[in-house]
């Protein structure tokens, strides 16, 4: 025969009325505190708003000042990270650029230096270049004993010039021949510069 065993478990459960004014007093006190800290989060969200609409509206002031000043379109300013990319990408080729303008072989210095004191009977008649070498050709009187050696002449010029002999390795005279046009005879002789590495 199975046994009804009546347990009243609500009778535990319910407050006195002293504790229940304590609790309804807290939940007061925790949704007050509760609305006070949303009034606060509000006013500095507010606070934070105006900040942004401020800063945006100065951004945009600055944006068309610098666009008017430097004359570029306010769409560049748009997305600086593509544009702070693309500048990092030219900066890159920019000193690819240098490093290969350091690497190139400044020809010009080399033949200003070369030609510049040439004395008055002589001429330059051929000229070719590449890396490593400057070849050239030039016309001048043949050697005699009034007017000496032009060839040594040359070199000794080229040898005291010291701008020159920072940039070239040596100079030599290749051939040497004598060619005649109409009645005057002259002498032409093909110089090998060798450039300094």
């Amino acid at each position: 025969m199975a046994t009804d065993y009546r347990i009243n478990l609500s009778k535990t459960l319910t407050s006195s009325p002293g504790s229940r004014k304590r609790f309804y007093h807290g939940m007061l006190l925790y949704l007050a505190l509760c609305s006070v800290g949303l009034v606060i989060a509000a006013y500095f969200a507010g606070l934070n708003a105006q900040q942004y609409l401020e800063n945006r509206q100065e951004r945009k002031q600055l944006l068309r000042t610098v666009s008017a000043v430097a004359d570029l379109d306010e769409s560049v300013f748009k997305d600086p990270d593509m544009i702070y990319s693309e500048l990092q990408v030219s900066a890159g080729q920019v000193e690819q650029l240098k490093l290969a303008l350091a690497r190139r072989v400044q020809i010009l210095p080399i033949i200003h230096n070369l030609f510049i004191d040439l004395p008055e009977n002589v001429a330059l008649q051929s000229l070719s270049a590449n890396r490593t070498m400057l070849s050239f050709g030039l016309v001048m009187p043949p050697p005699s004993e009034e007017a000496g050696d032009p060839v040594r002449e040359l070199k000794a010029i080229w040898e005291s010039n010291e701008e020159l002999g920072k940039r070239v390795a040596s100079i030599r005279p290749v051939t040497g021949e004598r060619r005649t046009v109409g009645s005057e005879s002259f002498f032409y002789v093909q110089f090998e510069c060798t450039l300094s590495k």
